[in-house]
C-alpha cells in the first residue's frame, strides 16, 4: 500500500538505521554508529541475558522534548524460561528510575505463580506519584486471592475458599470489569498456583491450611496436589500428580528449561514436567534432602528455590543437584524472588526485607518495607519495584538507595484479624494488580504511562514499534496497534547523561536476537508502521 500526498510529505525522516548483521554500525551513515560490548553477530546482535548491551548515540531525540518512534526486530531466546526476557531498548536510568523502556516482561517467583510470561510492554518511568487504587471485589467471596496469571489478554486468579462452594476456584476478569467463574479444577480448597506453559495455561491446587494465617480453617479438607490444565469455560484435565505419598499441595509452579518445574507446600521436593507429562523428580534441597520450599525462580540459567525455616535459598539445573547459595541473617522463610536492574532479589520473613543476591552464599541488604515481617507478592511495574507485605497488608515501591516507600493499604486495619497478606501481583492492562487476604480481594493501580501485550509472544520473530507524540504512548507488534496510553503531563525531558541502550530495560538485560533497528524523528502514523512492518 502507498503512502498518500499528505503522508509522504510529513512522514517522519528517519534518523538512525542499524541492521546489526555483522556489526553495530549505522548504514545511514550519519556518524550514529553503536558501541557494543559482549554482543556476537550472526546476522543479528545476539545478547546473553547477563551483559550484552549496545550503546546508540543520538539519545537528544529520544529525550521526551520532542516526538520519535523507533522499530526493530527481535526473537525472544529466554533458553526455554531458564532466564529472563528483558529489556529491548531503553533509555532508562537506574539511579533515578525514570526514563522510557520497550521489555519483555516475564515474572515467576512472584510467591507461588508465573504471573506475567513474555508480555511485550512499552512505558515512560516518572518519579512523580501514581493513581489510586482500585478495587475490583471478591472473586467468589474467596478469602484469599493465591495466584495471578495474565494469559492469552485474560488475567486469571487462583482462589481460596468460594464462598458458594469452600473449593478452589479460578476467575478471569472479563471486558466489562467482571469475574468469570471459569471453575474448580478440583474438590480442594484452593487453586494456590497457576502458570502458562507451551502456550497453555496450568493449575496447582492445594488442601491449604488456614491456621498458617491465623484464620479458622475451611470446611473443605478434600485434598489437592494435582496439576490441571485450562481447557476453555469451566473445563480443566487432568495434567498431573506429584509422586509423593501423601501429598496434598502444589505449592509453586515455573517454567524453567523447557520443563513446568512443580513443588509442594507441605512435603519436600521439586519436580519437572514435559508438555506430555512426563515427570522428572529434582529432588529437594536441604542436608538431607528434606527441606521445604516456598517459592520457584529461574535466574540466569539457574532454577531457584526460597525455603522454610533457616534453610534459605538453594539453586540447580536440570542435570546438576541442589546447591546452597545463602547463609542468611534473621530469615526464617523466603517467600518471592525478583529481577530488577538485571539483580536478583528476595523477600523474606520475620522481619519484611529484601535481599539482593551478591553471588556464592552473600546477599546484601535492599532495604525493610516499613515496620512490616514479610514480603510476599514483589512486581516490576513500568520501571519500579513494587511489594505486598504481611501483617498490615500493605504495598510499597522501592524509592532508591535500600529505601521503601508506603504507596497504598489493601487490608482494613480494623478487621480482627492477625495477618493481613498482600500475597501476590501482576501487570495487566498497563496496571499493576495485587490479590490479598483475608478479604480475598484483587486491586490495581494504575496512573503511569504504560502500554502492555497481555498475550505472551509466540516463538519466532517479530517487529516492534513505539511511538511517542509528547501526549501518548503507542505500542505496536508486526504492525498492529497493541495498544495506546495518554502520558498526562508525567514526562520531564531526561538529562543528556542517559544513554540511549539496545539490550536493556529496567528489570534486566535481553535475551534474545535484535536486527533491522530504526528511529525517527517524529510519530509514525498506523499506516506507515503497518508499511514497515510489510517489509520486514
Amino acid at each position: 500500500m502507498s503512502f498518500t500526498q499528505t503522508e509522504k510529505r510529513e512522514r517522519p525522516r528517519r534518523i538512525g538505521y542499524w541492521p546489526l548483521r555483522s556489526d553495530a554500525g549505522d548504514a545511514l551513515g550519519g556518524g550514529r554508529d553503536g558501541i557494543a560490548e559482549h554482543v556476537r553477530f550472526e546476522d543479528s546482535a545476539i545478547f546473553d541475558g547477563v551483559t550484552s548491551t549496545i550503546r546508540l548515540p543520538g539519545a537528544g531525540e529520544t529525550d521526551g522534548s520532542q516526538p520519535f518512534s523507533l522499530s526493530l526486530e527481535f526473537e525472544v531466546d529466554d533458553q526455554g524460561g531458564s532466564c529472563l526476557p528483558g529489556g529491548l531498548v531503553s533509555r532508562y536510568c537506574e539511579e533515578r528510575m525514570e526514563g522510557w523502556h520497550l521489555s519483555v516482561l516475564s515474572q515467576p517467583g512472584v510467591t507461588s505463580a508465573q504471573t506475567n510470561w513474555r508480555n511485550l510492554q512499552f512505558g515512560w518511568t516518572a518519579e512523580r506519584a501514581v493513581g489510586e487504587w482500585k478495587d475490583w471485589g471478591s472473586p467468589g467471596g474467596s478469602r484469599m486471592i493465591c495466584s495471578m496469571c495474565v494469559f492469552d489478554d485474560s488475567l486469571y486468579v487462583g482462589i481460596f475458599d468460594d464462598a458458594q462452594d469452600r473449593k478452589g476456584h479460578v476467575y478471569s476478569l472479563t471486558d466489562e470489569g467482571e469475574w468469570f467463574d471459569c471453575g474448580h479444577p478440583d474438590d480442594s480448597n484452593s487453586v494456590w498456583s497457576l502458570a502458562e506453559f507451551g502456550g497453555r495455561l496450568y493449575a496447582g491446587t492445594m488442601r491449604y491450611k488456614a491456621s498458617g494465617s491465623a484464620l479458622p480453617e475451611s470446611p473443605n479438607q478434600a485434598p489437592g496436589g494435582r496439576i490441571f490444565r485450562y481447557e476453555g469455560g469451566q473445563e480443566w484435565s487432568l495434567f498431573g500428580e506429584l509422586p509423593v505419598e501423601g501429598n496434598d499441595s502444589i505449592g509453586a509452579l515455573t517454567v524453567f528449561g523447557d520443563r513446568l518445574v512443580a513443588m509442594p507446600f507441605y512435603s519436600y521436593g521439586a519436580f519437572a514436567f514435559d508438555e506430555s507429562g512426563r515427570c522428572e523428580p529434582l529432588g529437594a534441597p536441604g542436608s538431607e534432602g528434606k527441606t521445604r520450599g516456598f517459592t520457584l525462580s529461574p535466574f540466569q540459567r539457574r532454577l531457584y528455590i526460597g525455603c522454610n525455616y533457616s534453610d534459605g535459598v538453594w539453586s540447580r539445573t536440570l542435570t546438576e543437584p541442589w546447591r546452597n547459595d545463602s547463609v542468611l541473617k534473621n530469615c526464617d522463610q523466603v517467600y518471592c524472588f525478583a529481577v530488577y536492574h538485571n539483580r536478583f532479589l528476595t523477600g523474606i520473613w520475620p522481619e519484611a526485607r529484601v535481599l539482593c543476591y551478591e553471588g556464592g552464599v552473600d546477599w546484601s541488604d535492599y532495604g525493610l518495607l516499613g515496620a512490616e515481617k514479610e514480603v510476599m507478592g514483589v512486581s516490576v511495574f513500568n520501571g519500579r519495584l513494587y511489594g505486598g507485605t504481611l501483617p498490615g497488608g500493605e504495598v510499597y515501591r522501592y524509592a532508591g538507595d535500600r529505601r521503601w516507600e508506603k504507596v497504598g493499604v489493601l487490608e482494613s486495619p480494623e478487621l480482627d484479624v492477625v495477618h493481613r497478606r498482600v500475597w501476590t501481583m501482576a501487570v495487566y492492562r498497563g496496571s499493576l494488580f495485587a490479590g490479598t487476604l483475608p478479604s480475598g480481594k484483587v486491586w490495581s493501580l494504575g496512573g503511569v504511562p504504560l502500554v502492555t501485550s497481555d498475550r505472551s509472544l509466540t516463538p519466532g520473530w517479530h517487529r516492534a514499534t513505539v511511538t511517542y507524540n509528547r501526549e501518548t504512548l503507542a505500542l505496536y507488534l508486526d504492525g498492529r496497534l497493541v495498544s495506546e496510553a495518554p502520558v498526562g503531563g508525567a514526562v520531564d525531558p531526561l538529562s543528556g547523561d542517559v544513554p540511549l541502550m539496545l539490550g536493556s530495560g529496567p528489570q534486566c538485560k535481553y535475551s534474545g536476537r535484535i536486527r533491522e533497528a530504526e528511529l525517527y524523528d517524529g510519530a509514525l502514523t498506523a499506516g506507515q508502521i503497518a508499511d514497515l512492518s510489510r517489509k520486514s
